[in-house]
């Protein structure tokens, strides 16, 4: 930046000066008129400079206050970045935490529910307790009661087991009598039979003998055979005025017919491998129905197996 001193006024209208014979050492005028404006301008220019440096200097400091904020900007942007962030974690927990605070409120609440309910259940088992002691108590009181008066019956008690065994002796004498009225008779083959039952006592005590087998039966008029014990029985008709039957049996493949029956006849025949006849011994005649037994030996015969065999 150069600056021009402007002319000094009115010297435009000034003469020149003739040259005058000065001496040396006193300067001429028109030089001492221009030392004011060199004056001037050294004074302009110094002050430019120092201007000129002084804002060069106030430049580089609005630089570096620049560079300075932008600086603190950046870091207070990262700070509000970091607290923008952490603000929404906040709010993340912050949602987070109100749902925990609403499960845990439910479960508060079902806590408290469950917590009533032992509470009357509670209260309901002590009702129950108190009412099942005061039972008890009455019931204790009661049995205490019962053993006085069982106490003040034991006598009349030693009598009655008293009399009680007397009864037995008289049923197992009625038994031995009973037993003692079985009789044998001649059967249908003439053969001596066994003893023969009239009623399910009979029966019963020639089963506990062991030594033959009985087995009961009700046989029908029907139009195929019954199975009776190791037999196969068909009636065939019954007169129950006079206490007659017809009947087939079946034995060892063999049918053979017995007829005209009586009432407690023992209808005998042979089975194969034993020695001792087996006897039908009917006990009760209906219309189209009787009701008997069948008496069969248990021991075998070894001769007539051997026989049979070979």
């Amino acid at each position: 930046m150069s600056i021009t001193p402007s002319p000094v006024p009115g010297s435009e209208k000034q003469p020149p000066a003739e040259p005058a014979s000065a001496s040396p050492a006193s300067p001429s005028p028109a030089k001492s008129s221009y030392l004011p404006l060199i004056a001037v301008a050294v004074v302009m220019v110094l002050g430019l400079g120092g201007l000129f440096l002084y804002t060069k200097s106030l430049s580089d400091r609005l630089n570096q206050a620049q560079l300075s904020l932008q600086a603190s900007l950046s870091s207070q942007s990262q700070s509000l970045e970091q607290i923008t962030r952490r603000l929404d974690q906040t709010d993340t927990r912050q949602t987070d935490l109100q749902g925990e605070f609403s499960s845990t409120k439910q479960t508060l609440g079902s806590t408290q529910a469950e917590i009533q309910k032992a509470r009357q259940m509670a209260a309901q088992l002590a009702k129950q307790q108190q009412e099942s002691s005061q039972q008890l108590s009455s019931q204790l009181g009661q049995l205490a009661q019962e053993q006085e008066a069982t106490r003040g019956n034991l006598g009349s008690l030693s009598t009655d087991v008293t009399g009680v065994k007397g009864e037995v002796k008289s049923t197992q004498a009625e038994l031995e009598a009973t037993r003692s009225e079985l009789k044998r008779v001649i059967g249908d083959l003439g053969v001596q039979s066994d003893l023969i039952a009239h009623t399910r006592t009979d029966l019963e005590a020639l089963r506990a003998r062991g030594d033959r087998d009985y087995t009961e039966f009700d046989l029908r008029k029907v139009s195929k055979r019954q199975k009776v014990g190791t037999l196969q029985l068909e009636l065939k008709k019954t007169d129950e005025k006079r206490q007659k039957y017809t009947l087939n049996l079946v034995a060892d493949d063999k049918t053979v017919e017995k007829k005209d029956k009586n009432v407690f006849e023992p209808v005998q025949f042979y089975q194969q491998g034993y020695r001792q006849a087996t006897e039908i011994v009917v006990q009760q005649i209906f219309k189209d129905r009787i009701v008997g037994y069948v008496s069969a030996p248990k021991i075998r015969d070894p001769q007539t197996t051997a026989a049979k065999a070979n």
